[in-house]
């Protein structure tokens, strides 16, 4: 079956519940008759479905800037298309849109200007096997790989036991949703700015990071004991203060598409 799948309205749409009920009923139904290839072939299908569904909420988020939901949504993606990359063939994982969605959720996230999280450590006792419930040891596992699905289900390893041990800040987490910020006191103005620029959640774009210098007399709004504009991490006073040109991070966004003359100016922060 055929379906527009673009928009937040597309994802409300019956037919799409309808089309996940359908899919999770064939799984089961493969599963119990010992048909893999196709319980296999449902599971990829539903969680290809899935993440384009969550991709485009993300988008959404994006678009009513609510930033940390948008964020959590670009994560469980990037988790989501990994697991059915694993488990797909390269043919699949381009048709089903999800290298798209793995690629522009890199570039997403490498927007967001958040960089310290919360990184919890536990000890675990022992874990299992979620497909047949084997109890994992070092010279003793199953024959079922994590990561892999086997008749439909992805095999997990299922913590027991767990003590919290500790809680670590880090600026390259394991899990991305555990942002110590306050989104508040944040700049979300590269985001918004492209968002401004998209229609939907499937239209290509490429970000060039790259530095751009301005006369010293565009930051007059800038104080001496403020934060460098080059980003230096000295104080302006102790840096550019003297300079006839400041050199300041600058993102050249490109569209695949035709963008008005006043729409494509150069934003000056400052």
């Amino acid at each position: 079956m055929m379906i527009e799948l673009t928009n937040i309205e597309d994802t409300r749409k019956p037919v799409i519940d309808q089309i996940l009920e359908e899919l999770e009923r064939k799984r089961k139904e493969a599963a119990s008759s010992g048909n893999e290839e196709l319980a296999n072939n449902c599971w990829r299908e539903s969680e290809a479905l899935k993440v384009n569904i969550l991709y485009i909420e993300a988008f959404e988020n994006i678009k009513s800037k609510k930033y940390r939901d948008a964020w959590n949504d670009l994560e469980r993606c990037e988790i989501d298309a990994a697991s059915i990359e694993k488990n797909s063939d390269s043919d699949f994982y381009a048709r089903s849109r999800c290298y798209f969605i793995e690629k522009q959720v890199s570039k997403w996230q490498s927007l967001y200007p958040y960089c310290v999280f919360a990184s919890p450590g536990f000890k675990v006792g022992y874990y299992t096997c979620s497909i047949c419930n084997h109890k994992v040891r070092p010279r003793s596992r199953c024959s079922h790989v994590k990561g892999k699905i086997y008749n439909g289900e992805l095999c997990v390893h299922v913590a027991h036991d767990m003590e919290f041990l500790e809680l670590s800040i880090v600026t390259k987490p394991v899990q991305k949703y555990s942002v110590m910020h306050d989104d508040e006191t944040l700049d979300f103005s590269l985001i918004n700015y492209l968002s401004d620029f998209l229609d939907n959640a499937f239209e290509n774009w490429e970000a060039h990071w790259t530095r751009k210098s301005f006369p010293f007399e565009r930051f007059s709004q800038v104080t001496p004991d403020s934060d460098c504009p080059c980003k230096s991490g000295k104080k302006f006073e102790e840096c550019c203060i003297n300079e006839k040109e400041i050199s300041i991070p600058h993102v050249d966004f490109q569209f695949f598409k035709e963008i008005s003359d006043d729409k494509a100016k150069v934003r000056f922060p400052y």
